[in-house]
């Protein structure tokens, strides 16, 4: 099996379910009692606690909330921060989870159109004075493009948020982030809220946090014991924490060699289909990804493009039957049969949206596995283009 679609997923690492294991036998009691065992699951989460904030050079005015994952820390933060009268606005290129909580948060409002202050997938400081403008509270965006994997770097342009509209909050969806990109404590100078989610970092699904300013008030969504600062109720799963913590400390201490690698496998991806391009003059690529950009400004770990006439789903599903997995864009849309609102915002045409897939990397990848990829591609665009094309002409 050849995995290629990191973005949407990633395998455990056996590490992570090791210690994973040794926590759910002896990190069974409910955090929440006052006997001894209970304390000892309470004090093994604060530790946990304690590490992912040194991990991640956390400021003292950051909290730590653990969550099932990304989109509840999203929804936690968007829908927690904001209420009437707080107008919440996003790049129109966000994972659903948050645009469609922006959307659900402004639904008497007009919407604010920011994708023409967006480059590429990557927000333009001149799309600030907008946010002023319309009296924003709250600014959501991509710290990665989940599905073109392009950079949001903020240190760029938030001295002139801060200046021009200092009511305007900033959170960013870390998701495809943390583990990737550097993080010092640099990095959260101005964001007032992140998330993250272990199983993006080879660990298990269903746990996530949700790191924020404390000086904020977050209405919580979940009520109940008043766990977690009183932010997110609910009896904290001590194994599942334990595993983000390993995960974390594992994609933290190799995250050079990974993301060398990662570049590695990103060029040979990239120069072959430019190759396979110059070889087929059917073949029409487009790069939705900015592959012409540095590393700096796009993640080595997702390279998306289109070909049309093609779709990507039935290409997707001939290379699933020689055991090559890749990705159709966000994982959490793919059943939906509307063309990525990604790939539209950044201009590409609804045939271009459908005919594209996502390529994204992971610590197991090899260069092989790429260029089998690429041989494999290859094949199955030759034996679909005619049928496509034949209906593309009886149109």
């Amino acid at each position: 099996m050849i995995y290629l679609d990191n973005a949407a997923t990633t395998p455990m690492d056996p590490r992570v379910v090791q210690a994973m294991e040794t926590s759910m036998r002896e990190d069974f009691a409910n955090s929440g009692t006052v006997y001894k065992i209970g304390l000892d699951a309470s004090e093994k989460i604060e530790e946990c606690r304690q590490t992912i904030s040194e991990l991640l050079c956390l400021p003292s005015s950051h909290r730590i909330v653990f969550t099932s994952g990304g989109s509840e820390s999203n929804n936690l933060f968007l829908k927690g921060y904001s209420f009437p009268g707080k107008r919440v606005a996003c790049s129109g290129l966000e994972h659903p989870s948050v645009l469609d909580t922006v959307d659900w948060l402004n639904d008497t409002d007009e919407a604010i159109d920011l994708k023409p202050f967006q480059k590429e997938g990557v927000f333009q400081p001149s799309g600030i004075r907008v946010l002023k403008e319309n009296k924003v509270r709250l600014f959501c965006l991509s710290h990665v493009n989940n599905e073109i994997g392009s950079i949001n770097n903020p240190s760029h342009w938030i001295p002139d948020l801060n200046k021009t509209g200092p009511q305007t909050k900033l959170f960013l969806d870390g998701v495809q982030g943390v583990g990737k990109l550097p993080i010092t404590a640099n990095t959260w100078n101005g964001i007032s809220g992140y998330s993250v989610s272990a199983h993006k970092i080879n660990g298990p699904k269903g746990i996530g946090v949700l790191i924020y300013d404390s000086r904020l008030d977050l209405t919580p969504q979940i009520h109940g014991g008043k766990q977690q600062y009183g932010v997110r109720s609910g009896t904290l799963p001590v194994p599942l924490i334990v595993g983000f913590t390993s995960a974390l400390k594992l994609a933290l201490e190799r995250r050079n060699e990974f993301e060398n690698r990662a570049k590695e496998l990103n060029a040979c991806l990239v120069n072959g289909l430019k190759d396979l391009e110059r070889e087929n003059p059917e073949l029409q690529l487009t790069f939705n990804t900015p592959v012409e950009l540095d590393f700096s400004q796009r993640s080595p770990y997702i390279v998306n493009f289109s070909f049309p006439p093609v779709e990507g789903e039935v290409l997707l599903h001939h290379l699933e039957q020689k055991g090559i997995y890749v990705g159709l864009g966000s994982a959490c849309s793919a059943h939906s049969r509307e063309p990525s609102r990604i790939l539209t915002g950044i201009g590409r045409s609804k045939q271009e949206a459908r005919c594209s897939l996502r390529i994204s990397f992971g610590a197991q990848n090899k260069l092989e596995e790429v260029e089998m990829f690429l041989t494999e591609f290859k094949t199955a665009y030759e034996a679909l283009y005619p049928t496509f094309r034949q209906g593309t002409l009886t149109k």
